[in-house]
C-alpha cells in the first residue's frame, strides 16, 4: 500500500462516515513536528500491504478535537478499528507485531 493511498481526515463527520462504512481501518495520529511519526508511517504502510484495511491519517496539529475525542495525547498513535470499535491502541512505542497479529485475526 503506498503512502499516497492513506486517507486524510479533515472533519469528525468524515471519520464517523468511514467508521460506519469500513469494516477494518487503522487510524494513524501524528504531528508535523514528530520525527518518530515520519519514521513509523512508512513502516506501517509496508506492514498493511496486502491486507483489506483502510489507513486514515489524522494530524493532531490540525484536528485537535478528533484527537481529544479519541483520547490521543501523544504521537505517534495507531488505533485499529473493527466494525466501528477500537480493538487495538499503540502509542509512542509502536509494536508492529501486535498490529500484524490483529490484522491476521480480523482481516
Amino acid at each position: 500500500m503506498s503512502i499516497e493511498s492513506a486517507i486524510q481526515i479533515q472533519t469528525e463527520a468524515q471519520l464517523e462516515k468511514l467508521k460506519s462504512e469500513v469494516e477494518l481501518m487503522i487510524l494513524y495520529f501524528s504531528s508535523k513536528t514528530c520525527n518518530v511519526c515520519r519514521a513509523v508511517f512508512p513502516k506501517l504502510m509496508n506492514l498493511v500491504e496486502g491486507y483489506p484495511v483502510k489507513v486514515v491519517t489524522i494530524s493532531i496539529d490540525e484536528q485537535r478535537e478528533i484527537a481529544g475525542q479519541a483520547l490521543v495525547f501523544t504521537v505517534p498513535t495507531v488505533l485499529i478499528v473493527h466494525e466501528g470499535r477500537e480493538i487495538l491502541r499503540e502509542s509512542r512505542f509502536i509494536d508492529f507485531r501486535n498490529i500484524e497479529r490483529i490484522l491476521n485475526h480480523f482481516a
